[in-house]
């Protein structure tokens, strides 16, 4: 009861806030992310404002991880939805553009970000904010939260060549931020332990992309092999 309340809870102030937002011109995926942060644990739960409110659900971490398993749902679905624009007729036309524009910004946020973390580092000192944390921090920066742009696109019903060459950039840049996060931060590690395993830094992240994408397109291939199966019993 208590998981059904929240999830309301939720719902009617991702709705109301786009409400707030509207006149501002800005997309609802803006509402839903100030909501959330609103009635997060680190907002009114940490101001004790929910204080004797506990059935709300959002005052502690504890119990917004409880929510876990309903946040890898919606990101499965996004993932999916995202993969169903990888079309062979598109890629053909933009791949090229796609791999060229998400490897190069994401190579280049990373680069700025470690700049300017490290030079804070060398101004702040190694004992208060060590090099690397910074150079893990970084790679965080390649990273495009693929939820937002895919609820902008649907949202404005975009349509035409930066929407084709957009959702492939985004799913590729995840691709690149896994393998230059997994290296930073077999980079960080080294420097902190002194020593290197380059298996874990560059192999591992490889694997891993290669045998996901070989995944998919199996799936992917079996899925579309079933649908026209059902398709052709009815």
């Amino acid at each position: 009861m208590d998981i059904l309340i929240s999830i309301s809870i939720a719902l009617i102030a991702g709705l109301f806030m786009t409400r707030v937002i509207k006149p501002l011109g800005l997309p609802a995926v803006t509402g839903y992310l100030v909501a959330g942060v609103l009635i997060g644990p680190f907002c009114l739960g940490r101001l004790g404002l929910l204080a004797g409110f506990d059935f709300i659900g959002f005052g502690s971490m504890e119990y917004v991880e409880k929510f876990k398993v309903i946040s890898d749902v919606a990101l499965g679905f996004i993932a999916f939805s995202i993969g169903n624009e990888f079309r062979l007729s598109q890629l053909k036309k933009t791949g090229r553009q796609a791999v060229i524009v998400g490897v190069f910004q994401a190579l280049t946020a990373a680069a700025f970000v470690d700049v300017a973390l490290c030079v804070l580092s060398v101004i702040l000192g190694n004992d208060v904010f060590p090099i690397s944390a910074a150079i893990t921090l970084g790679a965080v920066a390649t990273a495009t939260a693929p939820a937002a742009t895919l609820m902008v696109v649907r949202q404005y019903k975009a349509d035409g060549p930066l929407t084709d060459i957009l959702l492939p950039i985004v799913a590729l840049d995840d691709a690149v931020g896994l393998i230059v996060f997994a290296v930073s931060f077999g980079i960080a590690k080294a420097m902190v332990s002194g020593t290197v395993d380059f298996i874990s830094i560059i192999v591992n992240p490889i694997i891993e992309i290669v045998l996901s994408l070989l995944l998919g397109a199996v799936m992917g291939w079996l899925f579309t092999q079933a649908e026209k199966l059902f398709l052709s019993i009815s």
